[in-house]
């Protein structure tokens, strides 16, 4: 892959932390995903607010930050998820959860490159993990949760933030209107 062809913001992030799309590339071609788990589970039910009409979904995701370790040849991720249910009387359904997304990587691998591609690619990687954790909480709640969509079908769902905005609180959150009832089993 040329260094134009990168994503966009894998360009940003190569301009702005100081590494060619060609270091990037050899990092993606030898990087070995190695672990993916779960670190945290926050959920919210209150089935007596789920009949109101009204409500909305809102996703969130965010990178809570990131470390390349040059000394065990790793990079490593932690990811928050997020979705909830709500409408005027409060959030019926939450559910949130962090992962932790770990990379073996190249020996050569440059450090803002090796950061850069599990910042980028360690999402994708964490968040069917947490589509199918939250379609399963939904259910045992009694909450119908419409399947979640893939992060690349959501396009006002925010990308991972830049560098230095990693560990920063902010969360955006796309909100999509929902028609229809989420009903309690």
């Amino acid at each position: 892959m040329a260094e134009a062809q990168l994503p966009a913001e894998v360009q940003a992030a190569a301009k702005r932390e100081g590494f060619s799309g060609s270091e990037y590339n050899a990092v993606a071609m030898g990087a070995r995903l190695d672990t993916i788990k779960l670190l945290d589970l926050r959920l919210e039910t209150r089935p007596e607010i789920a009949e109101d009409d009204g409500t909305e979904l809102a996703f969130e995701r965010h990178v809570k930050s990131c470390r390349h370790d040059q000394e065990t040849g790793t990079a490593a991720a932690i990811f928050q998820f997020g979705v909830s249910v709500r409408n005027a009387a409060g959030e019926a359904f939450g559910c949130r959860a962090e992962y932790v997304v770990l990379y073996a990587m190249p020996e050569d691998a440059k450090p803002e490159a090796a950061t850069s591609f599990c910042k980028h690619v360690g999402s994708f990687a964490a968040y069917p993990y947490f589509r199918a954790l939250a379609a399963q909480m939904a259910w045992n709640a009694g909450v119908d949760l419409p399947p979640l969509p893939a992060i690349a079908a959501m396009p006002g769902l925010p990308k991972p933030p830049a560098a230095d905005a990693v560990d920063d609180d902010d969360k955006a959150i796309r909100k999509a209107p929902r028609s229809g009832r989420i009903k309690s089993k």
